[in-house]
């Protein structure tokens, strides 16, 4: 619980920087998909839009190599089309929509985070990317973000990882203008029919 608490109070804090008259919140409603992914809604219909954050459960990915999770981040980002209200940074994918438009940009951040193109060419332009903005300082990336890190990581270290990546190791967080049973309808049709890690594995091996 302290997990859902933690990751619902950072999406909210940034969800609610242009809303400064939504003082107060409905009791967040957490429950998981059949595939065990993590959803978290709250509902706040004084909020302009509706917001989703796509975290990765930290603790699933103690083990992993330094700056993967940003790189990865600049790959999907590759993957966005402009003019599009989804980014990837920070460990996490961030959508900000009318709540009208909630429905299918949720299903395209969905595709976009089990459907990601990752091959020599994203990967150069993502890495070249971000070792730029880390040379200009232009973001207060964490301490595992540096030039030494990203240089060290090959596209196989990338692709290792995003294979790693399955909805029991996840959680989506839905706040601001929405209805609870439409964002749960919504999040179900995103993501309900991702596969699990060991599904995935099991798909690979029967190849």
């Amino acid at each position: 619980m302290n997990t859902i608490k933690t990751l619902l109070l950072t999406s909210l804090s940034i969800f609610t920087i242009v809303t400064t008259n939504a003082q107060s919140f409905k009791e967040p409603v957490a429950f998981k998909l059949k595939n065990g992914m993590n959803i978290i809604v709250s509902e706040n219909n004084r909020s302009p839009k509706a917001y989703a954050s796509f975290t990765l459960d930290a603790k699933d990915f103690e083990g992993k190599k330094a700056g993967v999770v940003e790189l990865l981040n600049a790959v999907l980002n590759e993957n966005v089309a402009k003019n599009s209200n989804v980014s990837f940074k920070d460990n996490s994918g961030k959508l900000a929509v009318a709540t009208a438009d909630l429905d299918e940009a949720l299903s395209g951040m969905a595709a976009l985070i089990q459907h990601a193109s990752i091959n020599q060419q994203n990967f150069n332009t993502a890495k070249a990317k971000l070792l730029t903005s880390i040379k200009a300082k232009d973001y207060d990336y964490d301490q595992s973000v540096n030039e030494e890190s990203i240089s060290a990581l090959s596209l196989s270290d990338v692709k290792a990882f995003y294979a790693e990546v399955s909805p029991e190791k996840t959680y989506l967080t839905i706040a601001g203008d929405v209805e609870l049973n439409n964002a749960k309808a919504s999040a179900k049709k995103a993501f309900g029919n991702w596969a699990t890690y060991s599904n995935q594995e099991s798909s690979i091996l029967t190849k």
